[in-house]
């Protein structure tokens, strides 16, 4: 019965948020059924506000590329050049876009879509290939990105000509859908606060079926921490994790904030796409969102390294949501974020930035170091910047005003406005 119950609910969320609201005005959607329309016509759509983007030779070229997957595939390919803002539709996210253009063309295939920062986005819906459309592959350069951030349609047809090829030459597969893991908020509701749910109550009988199977799950981890604690006591201090306060870890390159971030924002996905929790879950799909945004638009930019420190924070903080099944996952360590989580609060005694919170969120080495024998501006984390790396306290924006959560509860919520996608 209570699998009937969770199957059920599950059908109704599904369906839900795969609909249009009801209330949503008749012109919501015009852009859509304008492209799909096209592409009935012609696999490539280039909207007249890029027009630019690619010539007449590139546009030829880009066709063939899209007939070739084609007849590979087995199933259709299209092409969309389109600016994508955060006022659209789609709100900006441009794998959003591509679901809603599916679902208002109704015909699967490959979708691939590259907007005006030159940037692409791909989604296979039922498409035979099993393509590895990962963040972990982003790092290739001229890939998702183009390689100069000026000049966004430089290698723009070489780029999607190597993306299609990419899914021609891809191992084949059983057909699937893709996953969309929250859509946008109604047309014209995006600044709109989301209400709290209201309870339920419920009989005692379904009561117990639905709380007795949490509680036993909540003992069972209860019992694996006390045991994971226990161990830790009677491990040698010498013999535990070393601190991270080498330099790889106080002043990272953008190299490594890139692959840390890659590594961490696929690890959200994947954990998103397997985990099962309830309290969680919504926190790790905005965190998600953060996350991949902030990657997409940062990790070729030296002056928003910290942007990236931002997304890998925010990965993280989504798959501890996930696997703690908890909304309220613990900040990071303020003095340096890559830390990962907090563990106490100290008044630090040499360490005495205005801008950190007193007491400063700790994570344990970071603790342990403050305790033997101080923390001092050598142990801030640096991020790379224009001239020298800069200590991301010196940084001004909505990490320092937030002190990555530390100062309240509103820090995912500032995240999304600084995004501009709350």
């Amino acid at each position: 019965m209570l699998a009937a119950l969770l199957l059920t609910a599950l059908v109704l969320t599904t369906k839900a948020a795969g609909t249009a609201a009801a209330d949503d005005p008749p012109h919501a959607y015009h852009r859509l059924d304008r492209i799909s329309a096209s592409l009935a016509k012609d696999p490539l759509f280039v909207d007249p506000d890029v027009s630019h983007a690619l010539d007449e030779s590139e546009r030829a070229r880009v066709r063939r590329a899209i007939g070739e997957t084609s007849r590979s595939l087995g199933v259709p390919a299209y092409v969309v050049v389109v600016p994508n803002q955060g006022d659209s539709e789609s709100q900006g996210r441009d794998e959003a876009f591509l679901f809603a253009l599916h679902k208002r063309a109704g015909r699967d295939g490959l979708y691939l879509m590259a907007n005006s920062r030159g940037g692409l986005e791909s989604e296979a819906f039922r498409v035979p290939r099993r393509h590895r459309d990962s963040v972990l592959d982003e790092d290739e350069p001229g890939s998702w990105r183009p390689a100069d951030t000026d000049r966004p349609f430089d290698d723009l047809a070489q780029r999607i000509t190597e993306r299609l090829n990419g899914y021609a030459t891809a191992p084949s597969a059983s057909p699937a859908m893709p996953r969309l893991y929250s859509t946008p908020d109604p047309f014209g509701k995006e600044n709109e606060l989301t209400p709290a749910e209201p309870e339920i109550s419920a009989p005692l009988l379904t009561g117990l079926l639905l709380a007795g199977p949490a509680a036993a799950v909540l003992l069972y981890w209860a019992g694996i921490g006390v045991l994971a604690l226990l161990r830790r006591e009677s491990t040698p201090r010498d013999k535990r994790r070393p601190a991270r306060h080498s330099a790889a870890w106080t002043e990272p390159s953008m190299r490594r904030l890139r692959r840390l971030a890659a590594k961490d924002v696929g690890a959200l996905r994947q954990a998103l796409a397997t985990a099962d929790a309830e309290r969680g879950r919504s926190y790790a799909v905005s965190a998600y969102d953060a996350a991949q945004i902030l990657y997409d638009d940062a990790k070729e930019d030296e002056d928003r390294a910290i942007d990236l420190v931002g997304a890998i924070v925010l990965a993280r903080q989504g798959q501890v949501a996930l696997s703690r099944d908890s909304s309220d996952p613990p900040v990071p360590c303020a003095v340096n974020p890559l830390h990962g989580d907090s563990v106490t609060r100290r008044r630090l005694a040499k360490l005495t930035h205005k801008v950190l919170p007193k007491p400063c969120p700790l994570c344990e080495s970071c603790a342990d170091v403050e305790k033997r024998q101080g923390l001092t501006d050598r142990h801030l984390l640096k991020v790379p910047g224009p001239g020298r790396p800069r200590p991301h306290t010196a940084i001004p924006g909505v990490w320092r005003d937030t002190a990555w959560g530390a100062t309240g509860k509103k820090f995912l919520p500032r995240v999304m406005r600084y995004l501009g996608v709350e």
